[in-house]
């Protein structure tokens, strides 16, 4: 009885605090905590985080006040990973495509007027005229690439890819190739092999 009360008191314990740093992550977003990144992706990695430390401090508090004979150092090294790693995998599928999706800007265009119909053509133009021109997504990534450092200012008003950009690409090439992404898609300009 004695070990059934200890693994569903540290299954309680554990849950709790990884729903509460998720919570508080999510908040965070609302309150403007970090807003000095630019870069959404590195603003949610930060919060991420911060947060996990955060709640791997309040488990080690607990643990030195309550629980000093029960929970191991391991045990917030484990909450630490769990709680970044399931954060960190929702936040880049759910978020961050939110922030980068063609097909989310498509599919929120036709929920906006969902009693209208509209050709290939017309979802096409409005995708261009609206995401790309009024909302400046073209400069918004350019932007990010100069801040990450995969492109740098050659003279004024000149870009030029840089050797970090070159071996993100590589990397790229060799996942596009393993997965077999259209390599148009990576590489725009160069013939396709038959």
């Amino acid at each position: 009885m004695k070990t059934r009360h200890f693994i569903l008191t540290y299954i309680a314990i554990m849950l709790f605090l990884l729903l509460l740093g998720s919570v508080f992550t999510v908040l965070s977003f609302r309150i403007s905590l970090f807003s000095f990144y630019d870069l959404f992706f590195y603003r949610g990695i930060a919060l991420i985080l911060f947060w996990g430390l955060v709640i791997t401090g309040t488990f080690l508090l607990l643990r030195s006040l309550f629980f000093k004979d029960v929970f191991l150092y391991r045990d917030a090294l484990l909450l630490f990973a769990v709680f970044c790693s399931v954060n960190l995998l929702f936040f880049t599928h759910v978020p961050v495509t939110a922030d980068r999706s063609i097909s989310v800007f498509m599919l929120g265009t036709m929920s906006d007027h969902s009693e209208q119909t509209f050709s290939e053509d017309e979802m096409e133009d409005y995708f261009i005229e609206r995401y790309v021109r009024d909302f400046g997504a073209f400069e918004k990534r350019f932007h990010e690439q100069i801040e990450t450092g995969t492109i740098e200012e050659a003279e004024a008003g000149e870009y030029q890819i840089t050797e970090s950009g070159k071996k993100l690409m590589k990397m790229y090439e060799t996942v596009a190739d393993w997965y077999r992404i259209d390599d148009r898609l990576i590489h725009p300009d160069r013939e396709r092999d038959s």
